[in-house]
């Protein structure tokens, strides 16, 4: 059943969106929403388990090379109840480096965290062999976004207002661009990778909570939250169960962009995509883009894919059609986002906190 949000409650969640690291007294500044609604309104989306809140490390920060997405459709005579008793499904979903599954029936697609092309095969493709002895896999796609040419866009914001229609004029305004990698002077010590893996496992955890788990000082804990948001090796990012408020479909997308492109024309892909459906996220590199977006229904989704496709293929943007995961939400079987494993696992942090 859906939930039937106030006009201040989709403000709040809006600001959650938005604004995901601010106190209680700036959230009120920002949206004009009064703190007490605000303190409500987040006990409630507390009891509904409708938004999560979460630390979201770099690549660079774990020494990451490249973020790869998977793309598998599945045959029928492999839904969800058949594979997720499997060993080899057991395998992926607790696999440290996925760091994000969503699944149907028919289709998954995964976000994994790579040291390098190598180490993603050399890991996963053990897996998916294991998938395919099983008679799984009908199709299978692998797109590959090295950290340091690739461009990020979290969009929970721009699609709760998109959504709610609330016409907000302080809208995100663009794309993280890739971030340098790590020096030599700025390599994590070894209490730097611990506070970072404490800040991703416990994105909700006082500085003072962390400092007892960890051992480590609280205003050292303090300082390196500062810097870690400061030099994007953290970002807070909202992460909403869209099915409690008023969406029917996820859908995922991959559109390659002509050869000869420049950034203009990437731009324009981009931007066009974003208009298809209320957008959640996307990850941008020369010649491609992989991203996500909800709508309300399907005669809707199908008249703006269209539109959208007829304009970029007319300028002769577009190789081919793009390809198209579509989610009802409500037959979404499992929706794992967890970071910390890959993080514990990239910067082998072994201590329990």
């Amino acid at each position: 059943m859906q939930l039937k949000l106030t006009s201040k409650e989709r403000l709040v969640l809006y600001g959650l969106a938005r604004y995901p690291g601010f106190s209680d007294i700036d959230l009120a500044s920002n949206i004009g929403v009064d703190r007490s609604t605000i303190f409500k309104s987040k006990r409630k989306f507390r009891d509904w388990k409708l938004i999560r809140l979460l630390n979201v490390p770099s690549g660079e920060a774990v020494g990451a090379e490249i973020l790869t997405c998977v793309f598998v459709r599945y045959k029928p005579t492999a839904p969800f109840e058949v594979r997720k008793g499997s060993p080899p499904y057991q395998n992926w979903i607790n696999y440290p480096n996925c760091v994000a599954h969503i699944a149907t029936d028919t289709d998954s697609v995964s976000v994994f965290y790579s040291r390098s092309l190598t180490d993603f095969r050399v890991n996963f493709d053990p897996i998916i062999d294991e998938y395919y002895r099983s008679d799984f896999v009908e199709d299978i796609h692998y797109f590959h976004y090295p950290f340091q040419v690739s461009s990020y866009s979290a969009d929970a914001a721009l699609a709760v207002n998109s959504l709610f229609d609330l016409g907000r004029d302080d809208l995100p305004e663009g794309i993280v661009t890739p971030a340098a990698a790590l020096t030599e002077d700025s390599r994590l010590t070894e209490k730097d990778k611990l506070t970072l893996y404490a800040f991703v496992k416990y994105p909700m955890l006082s500085d003072l909570e962390l400092s007892r788990r960890t051992a480590i000082s609280r205003p050292t804990i303090s300082g390196k939250r500062t810097k870690f948001f400061q030099t994007g090796l953290l970002t807070r990012e909202a992460y909403i169960d869209w099915q409690k408020v008023c969406c029917e479909l996820l859908s995922f997308y991959h559109v390659q962009i002509r050869h000869g492109h420049d950034r203009e024309d990437l731009a324009k892909v981009y931007r066009a995509f974003r208009k298809i459906g209320a957008p959640l996220l996307s990850y941008m590199q020369p010649g491609e883009i992989f991203g996500a977006f909800l709508s309300t229904g399907y005669p809707e989704l199908k008249s703006r894919l269209d539109a959208e496709l007829r304009s970029l293929s007319a300028e002769g943007l577009l190789i081919e059609r793009p390809m198209l995961v579509i989610m009802p939400l409500s037959e979404i079987k499992v929706a794992k986002i967890d970071y910390a494993p890959m993080v514990a696992k990239m910067l082998d942090v072994t201590r329990e906190i």
